[in-house]
């Protein structure tokens, strides 16, 4: 695996360098923006890679983003923001990019969040989560503190659920859960059959109307 940290702020490119090194994820070199990277030729890798970019041009983000994905090989890009900016965020995603995170998250969550995206999932801010959550409480009349899912699934089965919220495969939720692939399937037919859904989109759903608790500790950023 090969790293890059793209962004004007030394500082936080140093940081964050040593903050990855002795991992899988350690940084080969830098860039001062994602148009220097964008049109490198020698230096860049052909082979699979991570791009951890700051500071974003965001009047330039989908043309140097479709040309660092043309590559032979795309790499995985994923922005760093100060602050949580939901326009900023839904910008840089619908540019073709795989994660959003803040600067102030943790080592462990960084890390956790960068094997994420390798294996396809789309990482964001907890947060976001939340206030989505909240969004839909505010605009939900007559609602009682009691949820739905209180005493119909299991602990095992909520977590399971938080995950199918965020868009994740079977094989990334017995990852983060620590349980076999097979036990995840097994779980997703058993919550679907309890609430009388049909499938996961529906499922995601249902779990943000009816305020599915916070995220597991291991899944916030």
């Amino acid at each position: 695996m090969h790293t890059y940290v793209v962004g004007q702020s030394k500082t936080f490119r140093a940081a964050l360098t040593r903050l990855l090194e002795d991992t899988e994820f350690s940084c080969s070199t830098g860039a001062d923006s994602l148009a220097e990277l964008s049109t490198r030729n020698g230096p860049v890798r052909r082979d699979q890679m991570v791009l951890l970019v700051t500071e974003p041009d965001r009047s330039q983000l989908f043309r140097h983003v479709e040309m660092l994905k043309a590559r032979l090989v795309p790499p995985w890009i994923v922005f760093f923001a100060r602050t949580l900016d939901t326009s900023e965020m839904a910008d840089i995603f619908a540019s073709g990019v795989d994660g959003y995170l803040l600067e102030r998250i943790s080592p462990q969550a960084l890390i956790r969040s960068l094997k994420l995206v390798t294996l396809g999932v789309k990482v964001l801010p907890s947060q976001i989560v939340s206030l989505m959550i909240a969004s839909h409480w505010r605009n939900s009349p007559d609602r009682g503190t009691d949820t739905a899912y209180f005493g119909v699934l299991s602990e095992r089965e909520a977590e399971v659920v938080k995950c199918v919220m965020l868009g994740m495969p079977n094989k990334v939720i017995a990852w983060q859960l620590c349980i076999a692939e097979t036990t995840v399937k097994v779980h997703v037919k058993n919550i679907l059959k309890k609430v009388g859904l049909g499938g996961r989109t529906q499922l995601a759903i249902w779990a943000l109307q009816e305020e599915i608790g916070p995220l597991p500790r291991s899944l916030e950023g």
